[in-house]
């Protein structure tokens, strides 16, 4: 009788495993793990983000958040949970925290706020963003456009390293106004970033180069400028964003910004 019973225990956990509709699309570049839609506009119950992050990690990569070494630091760091045994729902916990206190750090608190009140970002704006938990894998050397964020986004590492370089003194750009353009035979709507052509790349301070490691979380606020890219490890992140980004157009690069890569790989359209 033993066998039947271990055999119904094992299909429960499968399927509490894969409770979340998950969708892998494969783009130049990069995976990702996109979920069926976003939050609801509304404000965010005082348990978000939940077991959704640890959970959401295991069922698109087969990775322990809470578990391993890098979440377990995570959560030790944010002091959510005092005891040995680290849940789901204390990493999900853990995250929020976490970006609570990068965007502490920055003074931009009201933003992140804003977006927990709400459901959606840049509330401000002529059109605020629905939200979305989206997995990136992005493949080893590769690289993403310099873009800005027309929303608030925090991320958590959960594998490899992401290298960036980020503008901290560009321009900031908060309104977003999608642009209805056509590719590969479809009808999307297009946001694009501020205009640089002005800024001197090489100044001092302008630009800076960061690496996050597997358990580093970082954040971008409304508006934020840089180029994600990888080396050899490649990485995979795990983000709350607004499903996807404004890349900087061609024609309005940096000046003397040579030193920035190739942006190739495709995340967003």
């Amino acid at each position: 009788m033993a066998r039947p019973l271990l055999g119904a225990l094992l299909l429960a956990r499968l399927a509490t495993a894969q409770d979340i509709d998950i969708k892998r699309i494969e783009n130049p570049g990069v995976v990702l793990y996109k979920t069926s839609g976003p939050l609801p506009e509304a404000r965010l119950g005082d348990d978000f983000p939940g077991s959704f992050p640890a959970r959401f990690l295991r069922q698109a990569w087969g990775l322990e958040g809470p578990h391993s070494p890098e979440g377990a630091a995570l959560v030790n760091a944010t002091g959510v949970c005092t005891s040995s045994e680290i849940t789901d729902e204390f990493f999900g916990q853990a995250m929020l925290e976490r970006a609570k206190a990068m965007f502490d750090d920055r003074g931009l608190r009201h933003e992140l706020d804003a977006f927990l009140q709400s459901g959606v970002s840049n509330t401000h704006s002529p059109t605020p963003r629905r939200m979305y938990w989206v997995g990136i894998d992005i493949l080893p050397n590769q690289s993403l456009a310099l873009h800005s964020h027309p929303n608030v986004e925090f991320v958590y590492v959960a594998a490899g390293v992401m290298h960036e370089w980020r503008c901290p003194k560009c321009p900031v750009k908060r309104k977003y106004i999608p642009e209805e353009i056509k590719t590969n035979g479809k009808t999307i709507e297009k946001y694009w970033g501020p205009d640089l052509h002005k800024v001197n790349a090489k100044a001092r301070g302008m630009f800076r180069h960061d690496a996050y490691n597997a358990g580093d979380m970082f954040i971008n606020a409304i508006g934020d400028v840089h180029q994600s890219y990888t080396e050899e490890e490649g990485v995979k992140l795990l983000v709350m964003w607004g499903d996807g980004n404004a890349d900087v157009p061609l024609e309005q690069l940096p000046r003397h910004s040579d030193f920035l890569n190739v942006g190739a790989a495709k995340a967003w359209d």
